[in-house]
């Protein structure tokens, strides 16, 4: 603890990790003080709740989305008191959720008030102090004793063809959480680089009568769906590099539904990854993590059903290939090569949307607080670059390889470490681990 008997704790990023990290906190000990800050000024639903669309729902049952993983039904019980909610086959919407996130924090500041601060402010410097960290944002400086990234996933990565020319056009959109769909309403024929589930969201998002859409992306594959009930539980266990685990999973398939198997590999996701060398991690995500991510990261039965729809009447066509050049113009003039083929393939889009994710490469990343903890010394890439490098309590390592005292890091940043931590059910349990770890360290 600090001289003043209480320890104050900044956290940076305020979606789902940030503010179960910091509920935690102030559940756990009346000495914590947190201060929340957040560049949106949104605090609660993050970018991936914060949404009004009704056919936006959430990737997995509401029955495993409390935000405490040892109050399975807190969610549940909330449900129960509010006037009016919508579910398909067990899936709410993910505005619902957001409505839920912000209940807890709401929560939070009436119970204590004065040892909550919200700042809504770009976090863009950190330095090292004797006693503590200081942080440099948009508007003004915090000094605190300890600090938690929890910047969520990355920018949008930037696809191959991409110039400053094309990203000046209104036909273009780099960052689909961003995107208007009132102001692009002229646009008939629109391409979606990607197919994954920020693919399925942008084309139900700007579904339109005589739109047609077009979902480019290197394998041409679709998120796999949840099924309208549970399926059996998979008692079987995995073991071995990435081969083996997956000559494993095809023979489970052969006797279990495969979203079960799926399910029981998640639970030992981590503990395989942090047993495989560098060289099999490299492998896994060459080779493997196209698959993994379509049957690991899937769609609500009801989006499923909207897809094939689009599918089956000629409103989305998905295509295998490399995007190789864009142009703007009055329109997009986009070229990409088939799949196994040499020759290009060219086309006119009215619209183009980056659906690509978030950016896989935390080298390249333009967040103003990565540029400067990495130039400073104070964080370093893992050595995948998927992420922040960090110990197992969490703690990032600086340059040096060293743990560093009071910075700590959540969810997607720490991927290179445990792979798994995405998701409400992994964060959940990360939040709750790592508030418990600050207060034992003090």
């Amino acid at each position: 603890m600090s001289q003043r008997d209480e320890l104050r704790i900044a956290i940076v990023g305020a979606g789902f990790s940030g503010l179960l990290t910091a509920v935690n906190l102030l559940q756990a000990s009346p000495a914590v003080r947190v201060t929340l800050i957040e560049r949106r000024g949104v605090f609660g639903p993050g970018t991936a709740y914060d949404t009004g669309n009704p056919q936006h729902l959430l990737n997995v049952r509401l029955d495993n989305m409390s935000a405490f993983p040892d109050r399975p039904r807190h969610l549940s019980d909330w449900l129960a008191e509010q006037p009016s909610w919508r579910a398909q086959d067990g899936f709410i919407t993910r505005g619902v959720y957001g409505d839920y996130l912000q209940s807890l924090l709401d929560a939070a500041l009436d119970d204590a008030p004065e040892r909550l601060t919200l700042i809504g402010a770009e976090a863009r410097t950190l330095d090292r102090l004797d006693d503590g960290w200081r942080i440099g944002t948009s508007d003004g400086e915090i000094v605190v004793d300890q600090v938690v990234l929890a910047l969520g996933n990355l920018e949008p990565a930037s696809p191959p063809g991409v110039d400053d020319a094309v990203r000046a056009s209104p036909a273009y959109v780099e960052n689909p959480w961003r995107l208007d769909a009132a102001s692009v309403e002229g646009a008939r024929n629109v391409l979606l680089i990607g197919s994954g589930l920020t693919m399925v969201d942008a084309a139900l998002t700007l579904r339109r009568p005589g739109r047609r859409f077009t979902a480019l992306s290197r394998h041409g594959l679709l998120p796999r769906a949840h099924a309208v009930a549970p399926p059996a539980p998979f008692v079987g266990a995995f073991a071995g590099g990435p081969a083996e685990v997956l000559r494993q999973v095809r023979a489970a398939t052969d006797q279990a539904d495969w979203r079960a198997v799926f399910d029981r590999l998640r639970q030992s996701a981590q503990a395989l990854w942090r047993g495989w060398s560098p060289v099999e991690r490299r492998r896994f995500l060459r080779h493997l993590r196209p698959l993994w991510d379509v049957h690991r990261h899937r769609l609500s039965p009801g989006a499923a059903r909207d897809i094939h729809s689009m599918l089956a009447g000629g409103e989305l066509t998905v295509l295998a290939g490399k995007l190789t050049e864009l142009k703007a113009a009055d329109v997009i003039e986009v070229a990409w090569r088939p799949r196994g083929r040499r020759r290009p393939i060219r086309d006119r889009f009215d619209l183009v949307v980056n659906c690509t994710g978030p950016l896989g490469s935390i080298g390249q990343s333009v967040e103003p607080m990565i540029r400067d903890l990495l130039q400073k010394g104070h964080g370093r890439p893992d050595p995948l670059g998927l992420g922040l490098q960090v110990d197992d309590e969490g703690r990032l390592l600086d340059a040096a390889g060293h743990s560093a005292q009071g910075l700590h890091a959540i969810g997607p940043l720490t991927r290179g470490a445990f792979w798994e931590m995405t998701a409400v059910p992994d964060l959940r349990g990360q939040a709750r681990d790592l508030a418990r770890r600050i207060l034992a360290q003090g």
